[in-house]
């Protein structure tokens, strides 16, 4: 894993707090994510994209722009 400067403080922080508590150490990648997100994804930005998706249209675009847009925006 390749984290620096404050996002690597802080997963540092997180490995070390599940270590006191004695939990398992955060080993899957989703979870990894999810973590990852809470701290750094403002909700406000993740609320902008969900309605950027429900509004996203093939319109006159090629089924495979649109597919690529959605995939994009998730």
């Amino acid at each position: 894993m390749k984290l620096v400067g404050p996002v690597r403080k802080f997963w540092h922080t997180v490995a070390s707090n599940l270590e006191q508590i004695r939990q398992p150490p955060i080993e899957q990648w989703e979870v990894m994510k999810d973590r990852l997100k809470e701290k750094y994804l403002p909700s406000f930005h993740r609320t902008h994209l969900i309605d950027q998706m429900l509004d996203l249209r093939q319109s006159s675009s090629c089924v495979l722009d649109y597919i690529n847009a959605f995939e994009e925006l998730i």
